[in-house]
């Protein structure tokens, strides 16, 4: 990928290709968005702009450089060859480094933080120019996971900034950052894409899926192409058949037992009789499940809530589902939308308090929420 194939966030680009011009790089970048948004991509690209041998503020795609920085594309691949690198090796002992040239290392959340040993190699190495590296980019992936406790260790770094050496933090919860790491960044904020761009990004990474389907990814995305291209559609579609069948039941008031509890079940993310979820590890992945549902619930109250007002026009996130999205506006009162909403916060919120998922679900749909 070069800077002409980057998707959306126009600012932040230009901004970054006008560093590039005039040779002014800072030594700190903070990249603020929500996920899946395109600030890692960027932030590869910038590095691999700033080591092009070719030296033009751009990205040849052709030179050494440029070649070996492109499988910055692909995380994963680099992630498990460093992982089976540290064979039985203690974290602390190997730090996780991702690093195909030497110029440009990557660090990412070693289990649920970013490690110490991790921050300790960045103060030791920014010193430190590799022979033949132009410029030394250090860009930490999930830096709202640096541990509070040791996030200040990078603080020599940024108040004693070495030259050609510039660190990049990404991140979706920049307020989650030590505010002295924060100040001593040059901060760019990533919004967001359009729906057209999205659609636009899938048309050229995923030309083989329906257009119906990239359609409806890019209406689920909330503008995030990365969450787009990593849905799984026919779980989405499944899923939101459950959630559909659960507002049918709390709009109208008439359940079908069956098929309700069927479908709160599935949506709580409960295990089928007789596995223990937690022998299993998958109490963590149920939550998140769980998660995923209430958020489909909510994507559908709003899809509602735009067909009772007449104002599709802003954009549906289930526009294959009008049709059934028009009878319950109609059937709905704005009391009861409003009340629907405030209930189903009660639940999301309720999760801290690790309620019963399926029961919450089933009193939303036939006890809570009731139109009036």
């Amino acid at each position: 990928m070069t800077f002409a194939e980057f998707v959306g966030n126009a600012r932040p680009l230009g901004v970054l290709r006008r560093m590039l011009e005039s040779g002014r790089i800072p030594h700190a970048l903070l990249f603020a968005g929500q996920e899946g948004v395109g600030k890692f991509t960027l932030a590869t690209l910038f590095a691999r702009a700033l080591n092009c041998e070719k030296g033009m503020g751009n990205i040849c795609g052709s030179c050494r450089n440029c070649r070996e920085l492109s499988v910055l594309e692909d995380l994963a691949p680099l992630k498990k060859a460093a992982v089976d690198a540290r064979a039985g090796a203690r974290p602390d002992d190997v730090p996780l480094l991702l690093r195909p040239h030497p110029s440009v290392t990557v660090l990412v959340p070693d289990g649920p933080f970013i490690r110490v040993v991790q921050m300790r190699h960045v103060v030791r190495q920014a010193y430190i120019l590799p022979a033949g590296a132009r410029h030394q980019v250090f860009i930490l992936d999930e830096a709202e996971r640096l541990r509070h406790d040791y996030a200040d260790v990078l603080l020599k770094v940024l108040e004693e900034p070495p030259a050609n050496t510039t660190l990049i933090l990404v991140t979706a919860a920049p307020f989650a950052l030590r505010p002295t790491l924060r100040s001593r960044c040059v901060a760019l904020w990533f919004s967001p894409l359009s729906r057209a761009e999205v659609e636009s990004c899938l048309a050229r990474l995923r030309a083989d899926w329906p257009k119906a389907d990239r359609e409806l990814a890019a209406a689920i995305s909330s503008g995030s192409p990365g969450t787009a291209l990593a849905l799984d559609l026919d779980a989405y579609r499944q899923a939101r058949g459950q959630a559909l069948e659960i507002l049918g039941a709390a709009v109208t008031r008439r359940p079908r037992p069956a098929e309700l509890f069927a479908a709160t079940r599935a949506l709580a993310g409960k295990p089928e009789s007789g596995r223990d979820a937690r022998a299993e590890g998958e109490a963590d992945a149920a939550r998140k499940a769980f998660e995923i549902s209430l958020d489909i619930l909510y994507a559908l109250l709003r899809d509602v809530l735009h067909c009772k007002a007449g104002t599709p026009e802003l954009g549906l996130q289930s526009p294959d589902l009008r049709p059934e999205l028009d009878r319950l506006g109609r059937e709905a009162s704005w009391d009861w939308l409003h009340g629907a909403v405030a209930q189903l916060d009660l639940l999301h919120a309720g999760q801290r308090r690790n309620v019963n998922r399926q029961l919450a679900l089933d009193s939303w749909a036939l006890g809570f929420a009731r139109p009036e």
